[in-house]
């Protein structure tokens, strides 16, 4: 070797040297490991106690099973309106076929019917999506 590099993890400009210990009761303790998993920092208990000490910002980021439902079925029913709009032309050519001409406009009446329905459902959903949205973006 000629100096140049040394084996190894590269050297921090300013490397933590000083160490602290302090200890803890069972009701600290499981207070504590509360905080920690908050935090999402169950992993880096010396980085969620430095930005608690200096006042650092940290994010608590809640996991919500009633929100991932939510979403499922959001999911799931935006599936079932395009399945809706793929049927519709299908629908409306189907009727123009198989209807003579004096039912076709009471057939096509149904149908517009039915999709002022699910025009209404449908702003129902969203109105309901941003209303969580809100509630979940302030807690």
């Amino acid at each position: 070797m000629n100096g140049k590099s040394k084996p190894g993890r590269p050297r921090l400009a300013d490397p933590r040297t000083h160490r602290y210990n302090f200890k803890l009761s069972d009701e600290e303790n499981i207070r504590f490991c509360r905080m920690l998993a908050e935090a999402g920092l169950e992993h880096n208990r010396s980085r969620f106690i430095v930005k608690r000490i200096f006042a650092e910002e940290f994010r608590v980021v809640r996991i919500d099973p009633t929100l991932g439902r939510y979403v499922t079925r959001l999911n799931q029913f935006y599936e079932q309106i395009q399945r809706v709009g793929n049927n519709y032309n299908q629908i409306v050519r189907a009727v123009n076929t198989h209807f003579s001409h004096t039912a076709i406009p009471r057939q096509v009446l149904l149908l517009e019917r039915r999709t002022r329905e699910l025009k209404a459902l449908s702003e129902q959903v969203i109105a309901l999506s941003r209303e969580l949205y809100e509630l979940w973006s302030r807690g």
